[in-house]
């Protein structure tokens, strides 16, 4: 079995709401239990606010969301022409250091990483390409 949804949007804060019913409503057609929707969601929303934030720094562009259902795999694909970005290459955070301490940035990334099975990225086409991959039948 595998669907398709795919959504384009300008990359706005506003619109990450928009975005977070895209994926639910595409996770609830692929049958994902609640807590799996909400999972992928809150990847998908730092995935998306990261590009907002950082990856279009002086104009607005756009997203590009696919969600498929491979099996026992969903895969997200989000695609933008922002800033070039690894979220791969970003180290996981001290949790044990001090608040003091700790760096600000990189929590997200290392939330988006643990909320889903697989993280890839590549630059392709002048394209940012990040692929989130997520076992239904895990955890």
């Amino acid at each position: 079995m595998e669907d398709l949804f795919e959504l384009e949007i300008e990359s706005k804060l506003e619109d990450l709401a928009v975005i977070a019913d895209f994926i639910t409503d595409s996770m609830r057609e692929f049958g994902l239990a609640d807590r799996k929707i909400f999972e992928i969601q809150m990847a998908v929303d730092e995935a998306c606010t990261n590009i907002i934030n950082y990856g279009y720094t002086v104009d607005v562009g756009m997203i590009n969301i696919s969600c498929r259902r491979r099996d026992e795999d969903v895969i997200v694909v989000i695609k933008d022409r922002g800033k070039p970005f690894d979220p791969t290459s970003v180290p996981p955070p001290d949790l044990d250091a001090s608040l003091e301490k700790r760096k600000i940035c990189g929590l997200g990334v290392y939330f988006m990483k643990t909320l889903v099975d697989e993280v890839k990225y590549e630059f392709k086409d002048g394209k940012n390409v990040l692929t989130m991959v997520v076992k239904v039948s895990a955890r």
